[in-house]
């Protein structure tokens, strides 16, 4: 059918027929247009069908919907002339029991409405017109009426309006950033422009959603172009009438009011000013996103504003990682339990009534609820929440209509005071607001909502202060709320005095402590202050996104905490995120009381993906450190390793050497006869290690005193010439002083490695857990983790997938890198009491996967150890013998069989029974 066809068909056709008559004919109409199958295709009617039977939850009655396809749209028609808002009502009544597909459509025969529906995105109306299917005419975007059609069957994520709502707000932003730029290069203050330029946005997104007189502002700019000059006293004459509502230019003005418009200050604008509005007003601001706006309009007047209290933006689907489970779980299983109890009094006699009253009281109950993000930044947490809290209480209105209560029986009550904020940098703190107030707009718009007067109202529910301290330094009261959710700043503890000031750390840590160690990272106060709001009973639930060093052993305190007055009960540990352009891994959790029955830890499989495919898994108890299984978090350091393992040294300064100057160093002579190979010595780093070894050197004076030192006459001038000045503002005393020594010498490390005939180093960062042996006289790097041993069985242990399953789980991670820590990852690992045969078994083994490793890389001059650890990992799934490294693959098999026989297990053994195993060593010779 062609689109011309379809149009006169139906033009014609549409005021004769009832929908009953008509609906089925026409969905078959469309498909022979688009080129897609009819229901008919799917012969189980299960993914695909007309009249879908559903029932009605809440009314005691079943329905079908008109049209159905899995996983894409539901279709309901009206006849012509009838109202698309009560088709879509019972779209959504249909919605939650089908599925929730993305895509609500409705049509009267001659007009088509395509609304999205999904998770945690403002809602998108398209509305195409038989005139606009015939000229295949645009309706938004980069869409046509034809392709938006065709995008319901084949990709309704074309149709996500995130899609085009983050183009147009990453363009908008730009634009209102170079009149920012230049306001403030005439030497205008930038809160005083900001606060102007949030006052125009907001002017053009009104004039968009109708709000405005259409056109309105687009006059102002115009004629501001014209009259520079006069463009303040335009902005001002505008912003008073919005103030108060009124006449401007001919136009009648809602009144606004609410904050932003709370009086009529305005700035002037150059030509140049209104070239770049008039070019941002041409955007359809009407689909800003919200969810993101007030990041994006921030970051483009001073990107730097928040990031200096380690602030950052969070993408929509790391923000549904909390509102879901935090805030809407809950509140679906209470609609859930109320539907099937209106459903059970809908199936009696005159029971209607009763299940109305119901609906109403949960109706009732759901306008009471709160939701506080207590470092809410310019608002996206708030945002996302309120249009998903929007979305259940339109299905609970919906429901009610279906049960008879009329339009002002059960009339709109959530609103965004049921939004509670605390945020600590004035600009982002007024931004939060104007986000949650276009979000909430935006969904009116798309449900035919009445709008307010005033239209703004102040939200004084959204506070501007610290969260963490009162200004006398007494730890600050939070708002009471049933939810809290949240991204606050991450900042380690390195940073927060040159950050935050050391007067204000010496306060935060006092007001806090015995509750978050002062070793902790800035987020953990978050943590702490939501854990003692549930406790106390004020908050139900709550959700927070943290730094992933949470999880480890200077923080861990915070989550222990977490742990023993309530429960985790929702977890991603470690997800890729990107910070200041740097990538990063943070942790998502959501805790409550210990209440919450269902418990799941997430992990992402195939990052980068589109799809980002997620494996959860339903747990019983989740952990400090946010994994299940064994606690490891719980393993003490054992006696039987103290002083074994060290990190190397620190150099804090240039005492590095080519390899030219130390070859001649170590020939020249000493007037006290001593030799430079003394002082002159090989250095050895993480990259040495994994990769290939360069021939590196350092100037190493130990723990010599001065006079000592300076018996190595040119080396010592050296060091003199190149490390002192680099000293002189060092601010340690004893590194400032003893120039001449390592900033970290580690004496320790020294007196153990004395008597050895070699030691084992590993790097300290890695993709894969390698252990090497070093030579004597060899200085380890600060990046290396040094085993003061030189025997083969501490060598196979350390080298075996059991160790190595420890390592990673109780390491820390840099960025997305495994990090292994000596007293986490060696002190604490409880090593075999093997029998003598064990013993020699795994020191066989040892020798022999050194040797193959040795072998692999003298015979290719490009290979490295984790190239060849890398074809291992591949190698596991795929066993092929001629593979090169074949032989390393065997020699690792039978390595880890002799560890395991050398506690006495079998092998091979899950990941789990291994750590549960080795955590039970643990605790035994740690109690011993």
């Amino acid at each position: 059918m062609q689109p011309q066809d379809f149009a006169q068909k139906w033009r014609t056709l549409a005021p004769k027929l009832t929908e009953r008559a008509a609906y089925q004919e026409h969905w078959r109409d469309l498909c022979a247009l688009l080129g897609e199958p009819t229901p008919s295709s799917d012969l189980t009617g299960e993914d695909y069908a007309f009249e879908k039977h559903v029932k009605k939850a809440g009314t005691g009655e079943t329905g079908f919907a008109d049209v159905f396809k899995r996983d894409h749209f539901i279709v309901e028609y009206k006849a012509q002339g009838k109202s698309l808002g009560k088709a879509l009502q019972q779209a959504l009544l249909y919605a939650r029991e089908l599925g929730n597909p993305p895509l609500l459509i409705v049509s009267d025969l001659t007009t088509i409405e395509i609304h999205s529906n999904f998770t945690g995105s403002s809602p998108r109306a398209i509305r195409i017109t038989l005139d606009d299917i015939e000229r295949d005419a645009p309706v938004g975007g980069d869409l046509t009426a034809l392709s938006a059609l065709r995008a319901c069957f084949r990709d309704p994520g074309r149709l996500d309006p995130r899609q085009l709502r983050e183009r147009v707000t990453q363009d908008a932003t730009a634009k209102i950033g170079e009149v920012a730029q230049a306001l403030n290069l005439r030497g205008i203050p930038q809160a005083q422009a900001a606060h102007f330029l949030m006052r125009v946005v907001f002017a053009m997104f009104a004039e968009d959603v109708g709000l405005l007189p259409r056109g309105l502002l687009t006059r102002v700019l115009k004629r501001a172009r014209e009259y520079p000059d006069r463009s303040q006293g335009y902005f001002q004459d505008l912003f008073t009438a919005m103030q108060h509502g009124g006449e401007f230019w001919g136009e009648d003005v809602r009144h606004f009011n609410g904050g932003l418009f709370d009086d009529q200050a305005a700035l002037g604008i150059t030509r140049e000013d209104a070239d770049a509005l008039l070019a941002a007003a041409t955007l359809d601001w009407a689909n800003v996103e919200p969810a993101i706006f007030g990041t994006l309009f921030e970051n483009s007047l001073d990107a730097g504003t928040r990031s200096k209290r380690g602030a950052h933006y969070t993408a929509v689907r790391d923000i549904l990682r909390l509102t879901e489970p935090v805030v809407m779980t809950p509140l679906r299983r209470e609609w859930a339990d109320v539907k099937a109890q209106a459903d059970a009094l809908a199936g009696k006699r005159g029971g209607k009534t009763a299940a109305l009253e119901v609906v109403q009281a949960f109706h009732v109950r759901l306008s009471g609820m709160t939701v506080l993000d207590p470092s809410c930044g310019s608002g996206n947490f708030l945002v996302v929440a309120l249009g998903q809290l929007l979305d259940l209480e339109q299905e609970v209105r919906s429901l009610g209509a279906e049960l008879g209560a009329g339009p002002f029986a059960m009339p709109p009550l959530l609103h965004p005071r049921n939004l509670r904020g605390i945020e600590i940098e004035p600009f982002a703190h007024e931004l939060a607001s104007v986000s949650v107030w276009i979000a909430f707009f935006q969904w009116k718009a798309a449900h035919g909502g009445e709008w307010e007067t005033p239209v703004l109202q102040r939200l004084n529910t959204i506070e501007q202060r610290d969260a963490l301290l009162n200004p006398n330094g007494t730890e600050a009261a939070w708002p009471a709320a049933e939810f809290i959710i949240g991204n606050p700043p991450f900042l380690g503890e390195k940073r927060q005095r040159s950050s935050l000031g050391d007067a204000y750390v010496d306060q935060l840590r006092l007001a806090y402590k015995g509750r978050v160690p002062p070793t902790s990272d800035l987020v953990g106060y978050w943590v702490e202050k939501a854990r003692t709001a549930i406790d106390a009973g004020r908050t139900r639930r709550a959700g927070l996104v943290t730094t992933n060093s949470l999880r480890q052993p200077k923080s861990l305190p915070v989550l222990r905490r977490v742990t023993e007055t309530g429960a985790i009960f929702d977890a991603w540990a470690d997800l890729p995120w990107v910070q200041d352009g740097a990538a990063v891994r943070v942790s998502i959790f959501s805790f409550d009381d210990g209440t919450e029955a269902h418990r799941a830890v997430h992990h992402l499989e195939g990052e980068g993906t589109p799809q980002e495919k997620t494996h959860s898994l339903e747990v019983p108890t989740i952990h400090a450190d946010l994994t299940a299984g064994a606690d490891l978090g719980r393993a003490q350091p054992l006696p039987e390793n103290a002083g074994r393992s060290f990190q190397g040294v620190k150099l804090v300064g240039p005492f590095d050497l080519d390899a030219a100057t130390a070859h001649s160093l170590l020939t020249h002579s000493n007037p006290d006869g001593v030799s430079n190979a003394d002082v002159v010595k090989p250095y050895l780093d993480g990259d040495d290690v994994n990769q290939r070894r360069k021939d590196r050197w350092v100037i190493d004076f130990g723990t010599l005193e001065r006079a000592e030192a300076e018996r190595y006459v040119t080396p010592f001038a050296l060091v003199e010439e190149k490390v002192r000045p680099f000293r002189q503002n060092t601010r340690r005393e004893s590194t400032r002083l003893r120039w001449w020594r390592y900033g970290e010498a580690r004496p320790a490390m020294r007196t153990a490695l004395a008597p050895l005939s070699r030691f084992i180093v590993t790097s300290e960062v890695a993709k894969h857990r390698i252990f090497a042996w070093a030579q004597p006289g060899t200085v380890p790097s600060g990046s290396l983790v040094v085993i003061a041993a030189d025997d083969d069985f501490t060598f196979g242990v350390l080298s075996s997938r059991l160790h190595a399953l420890w390592a990673l789980r109780r390491g820390q991670t840099l960025e997305d890198r495994p990090r292994y820590t000596p007293t986490t990852c060696f002190d604490t690992f409880p090593f075999p009491h093997p029998t003598t045969a064990q013993k020699a078994e795994v020191e066989k083994w040892a020798r022999h996967l050194n040797t193959v490793r040795e072998e692999l890389l003298t015979s290719d001059s490009t290979a490295t150890l984790t190239g060849l650890y890398n074809a291992l990992a591949a190698l596991r799934a795929n066993r092929d013998a001629a593979h090169p490294v074949y032989g390393l693959l065997v020699a690792q098999e039978r390595l880890d069989a002799a560890v395991a026989a050398a506690y006495g297990w079998e092998w091979p053994l899950g990941e789990d029974s291994v750590l549960a195993r080795l955590l039970a060593l643990n605790a035994e010779r740690a109690g011993a």
